[in-house]
């Protein structure tokens, strides 16, 4: 058996894992909100989009003020 040290698989890396921030350099905070099955898929969706595309969200926001 040999030993576990000289292994040069599994562990941390550098690069590897989700980044902490976004684009910009700002950490993503961690926020909570109560919504059901069904609104959670909407903002799970749009949370993607925004991810992706943050200014087409702005576009459609400015132009469907509430």
């Amino acid at each position: 058996m040999s030993n576990m040290t000289e292994n040069t698989w599994g562990g941390a890396r550098a690069g590897s894992g989700r980044k902490l921030t976004a684009p910009e350099g700002v950490p993503r905070k961690q926020h909570q909100l109560r919504a059901s099955d069904s609104e959670w898929e909407l903002i799970r969706q749009l949370a993607a989009i925004v991810k992706k595309n943050p200014e087409k969200v702005k576009e459609f926001l400015a132009e469907n003020a509430l």
